[in-house]
């Protein structure tokens, strides 16, 4: 019968009662919960080792259907599951007892495997049974159950570890039914082992009562004399470049009303009214070459920003400085308002201005 069989058809139960009696190890504390508490049922997992890449898991296992309805003979290991105690505890409120008192490598019951049912088919693994899946416990036992029926607990009868679902030894049988007969009979009843005393409760302290408010003053506002002076004309505001560097020096505009209306040198009338190459009137050249050569007159270098600021704009906003400056490599006689200037550079895209024929370093740089 396949695993899909079952699984459609519900739970199955034995249909004739056998009397064969097959070995089936249970670790403790479950063995415990079985003769001391009334579990019914059992889940019964096999251990699938690791391999490279694949970590080891457990799979819930079917009953033999040949095994069905005949004897089980409970066996209680030497492990012990610390994993049963928190399940115990928080699904059924019990305290397990500990490794060292409960019997070890004994059979301790006796009972009959009468039903198989699976998670998928059956109503009672959602929180019906108290011993599968109850409200409150930390996971759900499994997902196959094996159900007992019939069950006897005697005293445990020692004995060597054998493999699962195998017959028990023949030689143990006789001494096994006797067991099972005086508990029969009630000539020996099941051991009341101790259990581990629960810890305290410790009651938390109780936080101390707030504080009443204090009645807060608010401190006197102090007002600060009225100042009634005027205030003094803000003086020159420097203006810093992108990187905080000074910025060029203000030159006087064209246009300024503190400039002088007259150039400092006295222009040809008939030149006042020439038009320029350029489209720019002269009287406006002039006056920047004037003040290009009044910044150029004391044979220092210049940065290339202050012989913009110098030369100043036109009336539509453009720059003058390289319509009144002539380096040395224009030819020709120069125009009335072109300034002969020597540009030297950094190779950094710095460069310079000096009046040409002035004596200043090149500081390294190409001219």
């Amino acid at each position: 019968m396949s695993v899909h069989d079952i699984n459609a058809r519900g739970p199955y139960r034995f249909t004739r009662a056998g009397r064969d009696v097959y070995h089936m190890p249970l670790a403790r504390p479950w063995s415990s919960a079985l003769t001391h508490h009334g579990m019914w049922s059992l889940f019964v997992t096999d251990q699938e080792p690791a391999r490279q890449g694949v970590p080891g898991r457990r799979f819930p296992l079917h009953p033999p259907e040949s095994v069905l309805g005949h004897w089980l003979a409970i066996y209680a290991t030497a492990a012990y599951d610390a994993d049963a105690v928190r399940w115990l505890r928080e699904a059924r409120g019990l305290e397990a007892p500990a490794g060292d008192v409960l019997p070890a490598e004994s059979y301790v019951a006796m009972a009959r495997l009468a039903e198989v049912s699976t998670i998928g088919n059956d109503s009672r693994s959602f929180g019906r049974d108290p011993w599968w899946a109850p409200a409150g416990s930390p996971y759900c036992r499994g997902t196959i159950a094996w159900w007992l029926e019939e069950m006897v607990v005697f005293e445990p009868l020692p004995a060597a570890q054998a493999g699962r679902l195998t017959y028990v030894d023949q030689e143990l049988l006789p001494e096994l039914r006797e067991r099972v007969r005086l508990a029969k009979d009630r000539f020996w009843r099941p051991e009341v082992y101790p259990v581990p005393l629960a810890l305290p409760l410790l009651a938390p302290e109780p936080a101390p009562p707030p504080a009443p408010p204090q009645h807060q003053v608010k401190p006197p506002r102090r007002e600060l004399p009225a100042n009634d002076a005027p205030v003094p004309p803000m003086g020159p505001v420097q203006q810093l470049g992108l990187f905080g560097e000074p910025g060029p020096a203000t030159a006087p505009d064209a246009r300024s009303s503190t400039e002088s209306p007259t150039p400092p040198y006295a222009s040809p009338a008939e030149l006042l009214d020439a038009r320029t190459p350029c489209g720019t009137p002269p009287s406006v050249l002039l006056a920047a070459t004037a003040r290009v050569l009044a910044l150029l007159a004391d044979g220092a270098r210049h940065d290339f920003r202050e012989v913009m600021a110098a030369a100043g704009d036109d009336l539509k906003g453009r720059n003058l400085y390289h319509r009144v400056t002539a380096c040395p490599a224009e030819g020709g006689p120069l125009a009335p308002w072109k300034v002969p200037v020597t540009v030297a550079g950094d190779g950094q895209g710095r460069c310079w201005f000096t009046a040409r024929g002035a004596s200043t370093e090149n500081n390294g740089g190409t001219s």
